[in-house]
């Protein structure tokens, strides 16, 4: 911290980092562009390698949601699904909280209202069923909210508007990740 050429402290600082563990995602001169994303993309990589968090069991993930009165959370349901979940209802979305991941994420809205709030541009909003009535609005929307994944270079690939309508777990699970 005491030498004030940024670039070795940054070179430093992916150093100190590769040392622990962390792979070399980039160089000091990508550190100090300044880009948000890559920084992002490289401070993510350095949690993954080195959170500091212990492992939690079973036994005391339950004991630790009752203590925090979590009582309406499924426990016993998938780890995914239930952080998917959480993770949605975290972003503040007009309209959107969600209890019950894959019943809710059927019709297409809340993945529509989830990509909107990632890029604002990537959603087709005139294609859009805002009531959605019967199986081929659904539908529709469904297909939107995937074009929209396509916009954003998210590969769907082997996913269609008709696997999310039908809940299909793993698909939908797929396509928020």
């Amino acid at each position: 911290m005491e030498n004030e050429d940024t670039t070795a402290r940054a070179n430093q600082m992916i150093k100190n980092f590769s040392d622990m563990g962390v792979p070399e995602l980039m160089d000091s001169e990508d550190w100090l562009k300044g880009n948000g994303k890559v920084n992002s993309v490289y401070i993510a990589e350095i949690f993954n390698t080195k959170h500091g968090l212990e492992e939690l069991k079973e036994e005391e993930e339950k004991e630790m949601l009752d203590k925090a009165g979590i009582d309406d959370d499924d426990v016993e349901g998938c780890r995914e699904e239930r952080a998917f979940r959480l993770w949605i209802n975290s972003l503040g979305i007009e309209e959107v909280f969600i209890s019950d991941f894959f019943s809710e994420c059927r019709d297409g809205m809340v993945l529509l209202r989830v990509i909107h709030k990632i890029d604002p541009t990537a959603v087709e909003w005139n294609r859009v069923e805002k009531n959605a009535n019967n199986v081929f609005k659904i539908g529709i929307n469904c297909q939107v909210a995937l074009d929209a994944c396509a916009k954003m270079k998210i590969k769907t690939i082997g996913i269609g508007a008709q696997d999310i309508q039908e809940g299909n777990r793993k698909l939908t699970l797929a396509v928020v990740w």
